[in-house]
């Protein structure tokens, strides 16, 4: 028995040595024509910061506990790639970024890249199936030409053809990660043709329904069916949030999910200060039985029903392009139209050209002035882009973005999104129209006579 626990305790040391041993993954990364900036790497949900020298070159490494996709973002290009890393790895790479021509794409660079190394031809597969937009190769304008039966087929036989290309790629490893990540997507993918076009497929209800909408782990796929049962099933404008909220009793009968969107709908909507928040609150509050998520919302409640329709507006600070420091409560006795952006953001981006023509509908106005604010946290690239399209309203910068004191007051934490106070510093709106909204000037006058 004695040797028998020697032993046991050797192999036990050996085993442990082994694990300690693990040689880390080791990435060397070199960005040519560096324009400064740290690379941000996601790995496996777990966010590290790798450092970039003077001459672009960055040198990381890390122990994972398993294989797994890291996400690069560069932070001075906007620019996102897809990695596979693993223990052991070694990896070369040089990128190139070379500026679009095309100003009004949504990504401002191009990549070049250059690999040497392990695992090369798994973040050439990740690319080309990143590539594989479902809405560059399945427009809706697309799928609704089609049946269901024959997205499906369709559809199926793409996802055949990448399963395919999977299996040239080296790595057992990626290939089970790929391979479960492509089955999870598809049935989420194959649901996009409820939103084609309302119309009767006998096929996808079958299809819809086939699905356990119950299921706590499958949030996912319960979402897309909440969605397209609300389509079918409108409300009035005016009564939109009390009817998502009874749908979800009609729709699910599972707890857990019932909470799980009642609890995100109601803190989204809370940061809008409707005017009926009483009966939308007390309405949630009948249904969500999870206790951290009523707590968190009493709070939010408490804070935004004092910032409904007519309340004081909460005063904040914004810097203009010269360095001057403004605040909300300096444009006293004037309405005032905020609109809340990015230079990243392409939906803000997209209202510019309708915030210019609002800009000009109301530029003799005396009554009121419209505000662009930027959450950029570069700004030289809010600099570059005020350059570029010279706006004829004022502009403002808050360069502490979602920290600044705007978007902590009004609950701002995505963009756009639009504010209207009136000339007393008072709410009108935490959510109004955009700009590019097709009755915004008569939506305005309305609240400026």
């Amino acid at each position: 028995m004695r040797y028998f626990l020697i032993g046991l305790l050797a192999l036990l040391s050996l085993e442990a040595s082994s694990t300690n041993s693990v040689n880390p993954a080791h990435i060397r990364g070199v960005v040519k024509d560096f324009k400064g900036g740290d690379v941000i790497m996601m790995i496996n949900r777990k966010k590290e910061v790798a450092q970039v020298d003077d001459n672009g070159v960055f040198d990381y490494t890390t122990t994972l506990k398993e294989p797994g996709k890291a996400i690069l973002f560069f932070e001075k290009y906007e620019y996102i790639l897809p990695l596979y890393i693993e223990n052991g790895m070694e990896a070369s790479l040089t990128f190139s970024f070379v500026e679009k021509k095309d100003k009004s794409s949504l990504l401002p660079y191009d990549l070049e890249l250059e690999y040497s190394g392990d695992n090369g031809d798994c973040t050439e597969f990740m690319q080309k199936y990143e590539a594989l937009s479902l809405y560059n190769v399945w427009p809706f304008s697309r799928i609704d030409t089609m049946s269901f039966a024959q997205y499906r087929e369709k559809f199926l036989e793409d996802m055949d053809r990448v399963k395919s290309e999977l299996k040239e790629v080296k790595s057992l490893a990626f290939r089970r990660m790929m391979m479960a990540e492509i089955d999870r997507s598809i049935p989420e993918s194959l649901f996009r043709f409820a939103w084609s076009k309302l119309k009767n497929d006998a096929d996808f209800e079958q299809f819809a329904e086939s699905f356990d909408r119950n299921d706590p782990d499958n949030l996912g796929i319960a979402a897309k069916y909440l969605r397209h049962y609300l389509r079918h099933h409108p409300a009035p404008e005016r009564e939109k949030d009390i009817h998502y909220l009874n749908s979800l009793k009609q729709v699910f009968s599972d707890q857990e999910v019932i909470n799980a969107f009642a609890d995100e709908y109601i803190q989204s909507y809370l940061k809008q200060a409707p005017d009926n928040m009483e009966e939308v609150y007390k309405l949630y509050s009948n249904i969500s039985t999870n206790p951290e998520a009523r707590a968190l919302a009493d709070d939010m409640y408490a804070h935004y029903v004092k910032l409904r329709k007519g309340a004081p507006a909460i005063d904040f600070e914004m810097t203009d392009a010269k360095g001057k420091k403004f605040r909300l409560s300096d444009f006293h006795g004037k309405a005032v139209y905020i609109d809340v952006w990015a230079t990243w953001c392409g939906p803000c981006c997209a209202e510019i050209p309708h915030m210019e023509k609002l800009a000009a509908h109301y530029a003799k106005n005396k009554k009121i002035v419209l505000l662009s604010i930027s959450l950029d946290k570069n700004k030289a690239k809010w600099e570059k882009k005020l350059a570029e399209d010279k706006p004829q309203w004022r502009q403002f910068i808050c360069l502490d973005a979602f920290d600044s004191e705007v978007c902590k007051n009004y609950g701002i934490n995505a963009s756009p999104r639009f504010l209207f106070f009136d000339k007393d510093g008072k709410v009108i709106s935490l959510d109004a129209p955009r700009p590019s909204s097709a009755k915004i000037t008569e939506y305005i006058d309305r609240h400026i006579r």
